[in-house]
């Protein structure tokens, strides 16, 4: 008993000892770091702290202010906590506190250059790639100059190849003469391109080699290693490369542009009239990662907390090193500004992350259960959030740069792998989890990227997040190891804005299951699937929305591609866009709400998949962005297998068609009785769902609503995304006036406020104190947070702007869903996929259909086969060359189009020709004897 009474004294006294440090911009670091005395920099803390570490608790407070770190500060195992007695590093409560990886520059004597340029010497060797100034990122010299109305691309600040190489690595692009720069460029090799690739899944950066104004080509050195896949900068028209180009001194033509001239160490700028330069604040990024926490598995680093901070003014990372992550479309840098590698139960809350120029948070190799919770991440050069483990666990490691660059053969790869189960080491992050954050406008720079990005990883939790404003994924998992996520409760939408063939959730699984992209058996062998995918991931309690009326149809919600099995997804509310299952085992899709007019995705399963589809409700509803025409099919399947049935569990769905609700189709050529007597949906139902208020959000159904007599069952619908400070509804368009509710965070406690301002102010306890719902009759852009008991600020400021209009158009889905009846399509209306039959084979314009391109492997030109006429088609059927094929190539003649082909039957009639058609990855040369 005297043992027992001792150990909880000794428990209850180790909650006592506490040790405090203090930090300040005014202290110094020869002080003691007590509150009247503190150290000046976080080195000097970090140093102090490994005194007491791991003996009792341990509590690094900055007070407010910026600082300034000349080297990364890598926390060791020697900094470690434990459970009881952790190591914290935090901003006093309601102080703002700046971490950066800057530094300033001081006593610049600036003197006018020409122009409106001005020039000043910096310390020399001081090579950096942005400048802040004021806080705010200048823009380097670029050509063409930066569109701030719109800066992404297709905006004025981009412009298209007019050829290229279009094969990683490229080495040279063609451009448009009439449109490019005049301006002679001295020392062009100082030049970086930016450029999307061809098939607009990524961006690249290069430097420059040289520039032949003669053949108007821009020649190409080191880069394009920022991605995977072969396909590099090239393209024709529309379906072109865009590009900028930047570090160019000539191009220094209008006020917020810089540039470096680092041999003669000048800077040169180009500054506003509103602005004095003898009184600006300079900083210059001189740190790619800001805290790395880095043990190992054997000497992990633990039990460290990072709260309050705002991280800012990291170095870019995309000429760093980077490495193809398995057989993902991905590159990665290993970097973030804060870095995790070795790490257990470590922290990083309440941090905000903007400006940087790589990654936020990553999380390399071997972590076990760290977290990320309420932080907010803002124009990040990359990601947010990754999750990247090593490929030493993997038992069998492929990437595509293996194939399509390195030229190795996947199947000679094969022989002899590895067929044990589960990760091979334990260098990979499990049970860490990013919550309860907000993720937008990241991917400044990089555009292969996501909110939260998760690869060679085992149970990671994805919740609450609100993620909007990007690139591309708001989530994206990068393959099958090792499953067992959980993604639930979180916003997502406004994704995908720069590239295509993409979902706001995406994901990949091509481990030792997937030998191609077909789903047959020759290309998926389903006994291995679990070699790799462990656990399922589950997706469930999410809204993902696409509300651009411009989306492109391949632009899926939840968009499961090649390989991706094991997945269950309930209580999903699926908006402007719908699931796309590629070939996978295994899919449980129940208890969702989709409410689009993109009918589900269904492509190329494998036979006796084992995917389950019941109890969802699906909803079409008005016209595809650039068609005319309302969808009246619920499925549109590509290449699903005829012998079998695509599931046993195909049922209790309810169906409602507001374009067509009694004549509509099940797939492109089955009705609803012709649906039904191939065995499925036998106990669905076609009705009007009855959703409660969706105008306002709220797609519930009513008590009355025959879908919850097919066992559906209501999910809330006020718990999506980040739970801090919120807005309902969160900006957007109004024509008469808009009630605006307020939501104070949670953590806030007994006696939270919320103040809030209309003017763009910061809001502070003296703003004005929300009592009720806002009624908004002008266009109006409102900050709000809240604040605790004591008048300490909780969370961020959270802000939107309500813009008042003369009408509001909504996207075609979302009008006719209103209206309960389709009116036309207010969207631009390009022409539609030109389909024409040539000698018996049903022929489609590839680059004109976003699905097709998605679902043969992303082919965006040559001739899609669509059927074939078993009477007229025997010349395609003799060669073997079926449905499903792209023809790409006659007689190493190209074709993009339908025309090309009948060119050429024209000019090879007669002869024997060799075609070359590609399909899921994969050429085939075919011998066809055209008539």
């Amino acid at each position: 008993m005297r043992f027992k009474i001792a150990i909880l004294f000794l428990l209850l006294t180790s909650q006592l000892i506490a040790k405090e440090i203090f930090v300040s911009p005014s202290g110094n670091d020869r002080g003691n770091g007590t509150q009247a005395n503190p150290f000046a920099s976080f080195s000097r803390a970090l140093a102090e702290v490994k005194k007491f570490a791991g003996k009792e608790t341990v509590t690094v407070w900055f007070q407010e202010g910026s600082y300034y770190l000349d080297q990364t500060m890598v926390l060791g195992s020697e900094h470690s906590g434990t459970s009881t007695n952790p190591v914290i590093f935090s901003a006093l409560p309601g102080a703002n506190v700046t971490i950066k990886g800057s530094q300033r520059l001081e006593n610049l004597d600036w003197r006018e250059h020409k122009d409106g340029i001005w020039v000043t010497a910096v310390p020399g060797g001081l090579a950096f790639d942005q400048l802040f100034i004021n806080n705010d990122r200048q823009v380097r010299a670029r050509f063409p100059n930066y569109d701030y109305e719109n800066p992404q691309r297709g905006g004025k600040g981009y412009q298209q190849v007019t050829g290229g190489t279009d094969r990683r690595y490229d080495s040279w692009f063609s451009y448009d003469l009439q449109q490019f720069s005049t301006n002679t460029w001295n020392n062009p090799e100082t030049g970086i391109v930016h450029a999307f690739q061809s098939h607009n899944w990524g961006n690249m950066q290069y430097r420059i080699k040289e520039v032949d104004r003669e053949e108007h080509k821009v020649y190409l050195g080191e880069g394009g290693f920022q991605l995977q896949r072969s396909y590099g900068i090239g393209g024709k028209e529309d379906k072109a490369s865009w590009f900028f180009i930047d570090n160019i001194f000539e191009e220094l033509d209008v006020p917020g542009e810089w540039y470096l001239d680092t041999k003669a160490n000048l800077l040169y700028y180009y500054p506003s009239p509103s602005l004095t330069l003898t009184e600006a604040t300079f900083e210059v990024p001189v740190l790619k990662d800001l805290i790395q926490l880095k043990g190992s598995k054997e000497s992990p680093v633990k039990h460290i907390q990072l709260k309050g901070f705002n991280f800012t003014q990291s170095t870019y990372t995309f000429m760093e090193n980077y490495e193809p992550v398995a057989r993902g479309d991905w590159a990665i840098h290993r970097g973030g500004a804060v870095f995790m590698e070795g790490a257990e139960n470590c922290l990083v809350a309440d941090c905000s992350f903007e400006y940087l120029g790589g990654n936020g948070v990553f999380m390399s190799n071997y972590n076990r259960d760290n977290k990320v919770q309420a932080c907010k991440f803002v124009h990040t050069g990359e990601s947010a959030v990754c999750f990247v483990g090593s490929p030493s666990a993997v038992r069998f490691y492929q990437t595509w740069d293996d194939s399509e660059i390195d030229g190795k053969d996947w199947n000679t790869m094969r022989e002899n792998m590895d067929l044990e189960p589960g990760p091979k080491t334990p260098d990979y992050p499990k049970n860490c989890t990013v919550e309860n954050s907000i993720m937008h406008d990241f991917g400044d720079v990089g555009k292969q990227v996501a909110g939260v990005y998760i690869s060679m990883s085992h149970k990671i939790n994805v919740a609450h997040n609100t993620i909007y404003n990007c690139p591309r994924a708001g989530i994206c998992i990068n393959d099958g190891t090792w499953g067992g996520h959980i993604i639930e409760h979180n916003d997502i939408w406004e994704t995908v804005r720069e590239t295509g063939e993409h979902g706001p959730f995406n994901s990949w699984g091509r481990e030792r299951q997937w030998k191609g992209s077909r789903g047959t058996d020759e290309h998926f062998i389903k006994e291995y699937t679990k070699l790799d995918a462990i656990d399922p991931v589950i997706l469930r309690n999410n809204r993902i929305a696409n509300y651009r009326k411009s989306i492109s149809a391949g632009n899926w919600t939840i968009d499961l591609d090649d390989g991706s099995s094991y997945f269950e997804i309930y209580n999903n509310l699926n908006l402007g866009s719908t699931i796309k299952l590629r070939d996978g085992m295994a899919r449980k899709v129940y208890n969702n709400i989709t409410v689009s007019a993109v009918p589900l995705g269904w492509h190329v399963w494998p036979k006796e998949s084992e995917d389950e589809i019941y109890k969802n409700i699906f909803v079409i509803s008005g016209a595809v962005p650039g068609k005319e025409s309302p969808t009246d099919n619920f499925i549109r399947p590509v290449a699903l297998p005829t012998e079998t049935k695509w599931s046993t569990h195909y049922n209790n769905n309810l169906y409602w068609n507001i374009n067509h609700p009694e004549d509509f189709l099940m797939t492109e050529n089955k009705n609803w009785e012709s649906w039904q007597q191939e065995g499925y949906d036998l106990n669905s139902v076609v009705a009007d769902p009855g959703f409660v208020d969706p105008l306002n959000g709220n797609y519930q159904v009513s008590e009355e609503s025959p879908a919850l007599k097919l066992g559906f069952k209501n999910f809330p619908m006020d718990k999506f995304g980040h739970q801090m400070t919120r807005m309902v509804p969160f900006g957007g368009e109004f024509s008469e006036k808009v009630t605006v509710q307020l939501l104070a965070d949670d953590r806030g406690g007994q006696g939270a406020k919320i103040y809030y301002t209309r003017d763009g102010s910061e809001p502070t306890i003296n703003s004005l104190q929300y009592t009720d719902a806002i009624q908004l009759q002008n266009t109006t852009a409102i900050k709000a947070r809240t604040f605790d008991s004591k008048g300490t600020p909780i969370g961020f400021t959270n802000e939107a702007k309500f813009q008042k209009v003369e009408e509001v158009v909504y996207p075609s889905w979302f009008q006719t869903l209103i209206n309960g009846k389709y009116e036309g399509n207010k969207s631009k209306t390009p022409s539609p996929a030109v389909e024409l039959e040539v000698n018996g084979a049903l022929l489609v314009n590839i680059a004109d259909d976003p699905d097709l391109i998605d679902a043969t492997g992303g082919y965006n030109y040559g001739c899609y086969i669509k059927m074939l006429n078993k009477e007229k088609a025997k010349m395609w059927l003799k060669a073997k060359l079926d449905k499903d094929w792209v023809i790409q190539q006659v007689n190493n003649n190209k074709v993009e189009r339908i025309s090309d082909l009948q060119e050429y039957l024209k000019r090879f009639a007669g002869q024997t020709v060799q075609i070359i058609a590609v399909r899921d990855y994969k050429s085939k040369v075919f011998e066809v004897q055209f008539p």
